[in-house]
Parts: structure tokens; sequence; C-alpha cells
């Protein structure tokens, strides 16, 4: 094993590891970028139950020439997210000089070698039980079997226009299949080439019918005769993602534990270093904690397909 120099063991602390973990994170998600992200600063435990606050309802009144305002107390309501999801990735570090050097391609360094795979079962993990979400919703469009279509956005649009949902903000989380059908729709043909020409060139669609499009492997898809195929379009309040900070209680038994939450997303990973004298290494664990509900009922839409 080669000398572990003061340069490389400076690289072996959790800081700048979770510090990677969450830009990882950030770049990888996708469901997870466009719900409502709950986070707190306070330390958490696996089976802990948060109740997360949401916006009163009021009424307007008729404030009548002489007479009082009509004062209002609404009643707070809250949903309940259980913590339940507690993901973690470990590996051991044989040769720590070793993981610090660079991978294959460009400027990208040992860290961002190990942490961008080391991120990516624990960002599916979260995306899917997101996903799973999708059998509350109590509104569905689409047919199964029949891929997404123009005419199948517009149908979305309009149910959020009927419910009142904002304009802004509006999304839809498709299949590959649905994404390639829609490329290849021939009544957005004049669209693409007149008003996004970029959507043709570089095959990424943005917007269509007010809804933000992009695209996942991991949307669920039913077998069946036919099979069916569960797209998601929503605004931000149909599903919470709460995710809190783990304890850092290692730092006094002879690991280095750090936490990392990144203000952006509210994203929060936790990172655990220890020589494991077992397998003669520096074991690393990367672990999040988080739960996720369904929010407003009428701001998700199952797409079927």
């Amino acid at each position: 094993m080669a000398n572990i120099t003061l340069t490389s063991a400076d690289l072996l602390i959790p800081e700048v590891w979770a510090n990677e973990g969450i830009r990882a994170l950030r770049r990888k998600i996708r469901l997870a970028r466009l719900v409502t992200r709950d986070s707190d600063y306070g330390t958490f435990n696996e089976g802990d139950k948060l109740n997360i606050p949401l916006p009163p309802s009021f009424v307007v009144n008729t404030k009548t020439a002489g007479g009082a305002v009509t004062l209002q107390q609404p009643t707070d309501s809250t949903i309940s997210v259980t913590l339940n999801q507690h993901k973690e990735v470990s590996f051991l570090l044989e040769d720590a000089v070793k993981a610090m050097r660079g991978g294959p391609g460009a400027g990208q360094t040992g860290i961002e070698r190990y942490m961008n795979a080391a991120i990516e079962p624990i960002v599916l993990a979260i995306e899917d039980a997101l996903f799973a979400l999708y059998p509350g919703f109590s509104t569905s469009v689409g047919t199964s079997g029949t891929d997404l279509t123009s005419a199948s956005l517009r149908t979305v649009a309009k149910n959020f226009n009927d419910a009142g949902i904002p304009e802004e903000n509006r999304n839809i989380v498709i299949a590959t299949k649905d994404y390639a059908a829609l490329q290849a729709d021939t009544s957005l043909a004049a669209f693409f080439a007149n008003a996004t020409p970029e959507a043709i060139k570089t095959g990424q669609l943005t917007n269509i019918a007010g809804l933000n499009i992009s695209w996942s492997n991991r949307v669920p898809v039913v077998a069946g005769s036919p099979n069916s195929t569960k797209n998601i379009a929503l605004a931000p309040d149909a599903m919470i993602l709460a995710m809190r900070n783990l304890p850092t209680d290692g730092n006094t038994m002879g690991a280095r534990q750090t936490v990392m939450v990144d203000a952006e997303s509210g994203l929060s990973i936790r990172v655990t270093m220890a020589y494991n004298p077992t397998y003669l290494g520096t074991q690393v664990t990367l672990d999040v904690l988080y739960g996720v509900a369904e929010g407003r009922d009428a701001s998700g839409i199952t797409v079927l397909s």
C-alpha cells in the first residue's frame, strides 16, 4: 500500500465527500426537483413523524358601509409524513491514495468518480418512492397501451385549468417511449420547426401546452394486456419530499461524520468514514433519511399510456 501523504489524507474527510455527494444528488434527480421539498436543520431518526403545515383556506366577505370586517380564524391543517426511508451505500477504500486518483473522463477526480457512482442508487430510491405515489391521484387521463400525443398534453392542461392550478411550474415526467413518441408526433412537426427548432436539433423537448416536459426511465409500468405506463403530471404541491438530517454521534466513537444540506434543493446526505480493521481499509457510508407523501390531489394527474 502506498504511503498516505498529508495531501491525500486531507481529502479523506467527510465534508469533502459530502459536498461532492450533494452536487451529484442535485444533478441526477428528475422528479424530486419538481415536488415540494421540506427540510430542517435539526437531527431526526428513522420512524419520526412530521406534520407539514398546509396553507389555510379563506373566504371573501362583503364589507357593508359603517360595518366591521369579518375576522376569520382558519383551522390549520397538516400532512403527516413519516421518515421511513433510510437508504445507505457503503464501500471500502483499501488504498486511499489510489482512491484519490482521477478516473476516465476529463478533469474527473477520484472523489467525483466514487460519489457519482455511489449516489446513483440513492437517487433511484428517492425517485421510485415519489413515483409510487401515483395511485393516490384521483384524476387520470390517457389510454393504457397508447403512446402520448399532443392531444394528451392538452387534456392534462385542461384538467389543471379546471382545477385552478397556477399556470407557472406545471410539469410532466414521462417514460422514454412517450418522449420519443412526442418527438415523432406529426401534429407537432410545425410547432417544432417554427417555435422550438432547437428541439429538432438537440432532441430535447421543453414546454408543450404549458407543461414543462422531462423524461425518466423510472416511470412505473404495470404489466398487463396492454402494459400500463403511469406518467405523472404535477404542480410542485402534488407531492412532498421531506428530508431530515441524521445524527452525527459517530464523531464521539472513533468515526468521522458530517451532514451536508443543499440550500438550493433541500437535499441532505450524511457521510461516515472510519477505519475498518477487519478489511484493512477506510469504510465510507453515505446515507439519507426521508419520507414522501401526496400533497394537493388536484395538482397531480396520472397520465396513462
